[in-house]
């Protein structure tokens, strides 16, 4: 039985002796019975008004294995104090919490708890740290709460909203950092078949594609075709290089294997290069072998600096439940560029087909090195242009 219950019942008791025995004394204090339950239950309406929770940390974005600190302030408003009042929550299990009363591991989530002690009109805080290992983002939109009642046994439960969210990006492989470098030109010489954008003249607009910068885009344009318009800078001899991320699936049903860990090897490394060509500012375009919006790969148009950066880590960390799709068709559609690229291969499968391509790709002139990242360390292979023997022929 519960408290409600069980105070009705003496409240019931109280009054019919009351109406026998016809003393005032037993029909206040059976009313009494009947008010508690009463006040409780208005208690417990009325507690959102006057207990609030804030939520702050000390970054948003972090690398995974990067301690992150959070302070947890409870407030109560109230002339009421609320006395061994406990907050609930959960996290993704790869989330190690430190600094909580209680962490335990549910259903695959990491279930946090912490105890307040607030008197009326005061306000308590806590710290935690949260360290992330895995990539993606962490996400917390309400937190549990249940309360000592005041009027009864049974404690009092509500809902805090909180608003954190925690982008956590790959972990980047341990690359040489010769890597690069081994794999530019013979003589690294600039010429106008590697070209890269010059922010310094402008030569004209185009249609806005995904991860142009914002302060790039040509708003009187914009106004006058009603579409976003980027804008178009002259060229400068700076190399791009072309990083192909090979993403295999999943799981393959016919090698009875699952993949994630490759695929995350994987994306290691790419973050890797993305860092690489960041302190080397170098710019680069990312290919990889999953779908976008419709289109048989992704596809992230070339860039440098900070920014471009940024775009690129928030895509790989945030690369969940991808539909997958062959390279060679990736591959196949670089052979067709125009001039002379420098194309940067990262697969965890070298196989005959990726071996194939490199070399199509070496026919038309490019520069070609694949990354092996099924070992480790990672395996860097660099293709070369092959000597054509010249054959005299005699005429007769």
């Amino acid at each position: 039985m519960i408290t409600k219950q069980t105070f009705h019942v003496i409240g019931f008791v109280l009054l019919l002796f009351a109406v026998f025995s016809g003393h005032w004394f037993f029909f206040l204090f059976g009313g009494f019975f009947f008010f508690l339950p009463a006040a409780q239950d208005w208690w417990a309406k009325s507690m959102s008004k006057w207990v609030s929770l804030e939520w702050t940390s000390d970054q948003t974005r972090v690398l995974s294995g990067t301690p992150v600190h959070i302070t947890v302030r409870l407030h109560n408003r109230s002339w009421l104090p609320l006395p061994a009042t406990w907050l609930r929550f959960t996290l993704p299990e790869h989330v190690t919490v430190e600094g909580a009363d209680e962490v335990r591991i549910l259903n695959h989530r990491t279930s946090v708890r912490l105890r307040f002690d607030l008197p009326m009109r005061k306000s308590a805080s806590r710290s935690l740290i949260l360290i992330p290992n895995k990539r993606g983002t962490v996400w917390l939109t309400d937190v549990q709460s249940e309360t000592l009642p005041l009027l009864g046994e049974e404690p009092t439960a509500m809902t805090l909203p909180v608003s954190f969210s925690l982008l956590v990006y790959p972990l980047p492989l341990a690359l040489s950092p010769v890597v690069l470098a081994e794999s530019e030109p013979d003589g690294n010489r600039l010429s106008r078949q590697r070209q890269q954008d010059d922010a310094t003249f402008q030569r004209g607009v185009r249609s806005y594609m995904p991860g142009d910068r914002f302060k790039h885009i040509h708003w009187k344009a914009t106004a006058k075709t009603g579409s976003l318009e980027t804008r178009l800078f002259e060229y400068t001899a700076h190399p791009n290089w072309r990083i192909v991320g090979h993403i295999l699936p999943s799981y393959e049903p016919m090698m009875q294997k699952y993949n994630d860990i490759t695929n995350e090897r994987t994306i290691s490394c790419l973050a890797a290069l993305a860092g690489l060509c960041r302190r080397k500012s170098v710019g680069y375009e990312l290919y990889l072998t999953v779908k976008q919006r419709g289109r048989e790969h992704f596809h992230l148009p070339a860039g440098s600096g900070k920014a471009h950066h940024l775009h690129v880590m928030t895509q790989l960390a945030q690369m969940h439940h991808f539909v997958t799709t062959p390279l060679a068709p990736v591959l196949r559609r670089l052979e067709g560029a125009h001039g002379k690229e420098a194309i940067l291969i990262v697969t965890p499968r070298m196989d005959q087909s990726v071996q194939s391509s490199a070399e199509r790709l070496i026919q038309c002139g490019h520069q070609v090195a694949v990354l092996d990242v099924s070992s480790d360390p990672v395996i860097i292979q660099r293709f070369r242009h092959a000597r054509l023997k010249k054959r005299s022929v005699m005429m007769g």
